[in-house]
C-alpha cells in the first residue's frame, strides 16, 4: 500500500516534540489546566464526529463510516468525561473552560478547507472525508502516544490505549478506502500531511501561551480581605 509510515511520521514532526513535551509537563500536574485541555481534545473529538455526520450521513452511509462516527462520538465523550472528573465540575464548549479555543477551531477547519482545495470535484465528498480523516489519524496517533507517555511519568490514572488501539484501526480504514477508490497517492497525502504540520504548529504556540498564562494565574494567591 503506497502511503507514508507513522515512522516517516514522526521523524517529520521529531522538532515539535520538546514544544509538546514541554506543554503537557506544564498542565499536568495543574487540575484545572489539565481539564482545560482535555475538554480541547474533547471539543476536537467532537468536531470529527459532527463533520463526518454532516458530509456522510446520506443513504449509501456505509457500516465502516458508522463505525468510525460511533468511535470519534466515544472518544469525545472518554475525553470529556475526564476532563469534568479532573476539574470537579461540569465543562461547556466555551473559551472559558478550553485552551485556545479559536485556534483549535481554526486548525480544523484550515485543514478541511485546504484538503478540500486539492482534490478535484469529482468523488470530493468521499476523498475528503477520506484523507481528512487519515491526516488527523496521523496526527491523533502521534499526540496521544506521547500523550500517555507523560501520563504515566506524571501517575495520573488516565489510559489512553483504547483511544490509541480505536485511532489506528480508522489510520488502517481510512488507508484501505482510500486505495479501493483509487484516490491514495503517497505525492497528495505527504503534502496534505506538510500542510497539516504547519496548522498544528501553530496550533501547538497557541496551547503553550494559554497553558503558560493558566499556569501562572493558578500559582497567584487569592487576595484576602
Amino acid at each position: 500500500m503506497s502511503t507514508a509510515s507513522e515512522d516517516t511520521f514522526a521523524a517529520s514532526n521529531a522538532a515539535l516534540v520538546p514544544g509538546l513535551q514541554q506543554l503537557l509537563r506544564a498542565v499536568l500536574p495543574q487540575a484545572a489546566v489539565h481539564a482545560r485541555l482535555l475538554n480541547t481534545l474533547s471539543l476536537l473529538e467532537h468536531m470529527g464526529s459532527q463533520k463526518i455526520m454532516a458530509t456522510q450521513a446520506g443513504h449509501g452511509i456505509s457500516q465502516p463510516t458508522l463505525k468510525h462516527l460511533a468511535e470519534e462520538t466515544r472518544h469525545a465523550w472518554f475525553f470529556k468525561r475526564a476532563a469534568e472528573r479532573t476539574a470537579g465540575r461540569s465543562l461547556e464548549y466555551s473559551r472559558a473552560d478550553l485552551l485556545a479555543a479559536g485556534p483549535a477551531r481554526w486548525y480544523f477547519g484550515r485543514l478541511e478547507a485546504s484538503i478540500a482545495g486539492g482534490l478535484p470535484k469529482a468523488r470530493r465528498a468521499e476523498a475528503v472525508y477520506l484523507f481528512m480523516s487519515l491526516v488527523i489519524e496521523y496526527r491523533a496517533l502521534w499526540f496521544y502516544r506521547h500523550y500517555e507517555d507523560e501520563l504515566r511519568e506524571a501517575g495520573i490514572d488516565l489510559s489512553l490505549r483504547r483511544v490509541l488501539a480505536e485511532e489506528n484501526g480508522h489510520l488502517l480504514d481510512m488507508q484501505r478506502r482510500l486505495q479501493a477508490i483509487g484516490e491514495l497517492r503517497l505525492g497528495q497525502l505527504e503534502g496534505f500531511l506538510s500542510v497539516e504540520e504547519k496548522l498544528f504548529r501553530r496550533l501547538l504556540v497557541h496551547l503553550q501561551q494559554q497553558a503558560d498564562w493558566h499556569v501562572q494565574a493558578s500559582a497567584i494567591p487569592a487576595l484576602t480581605a
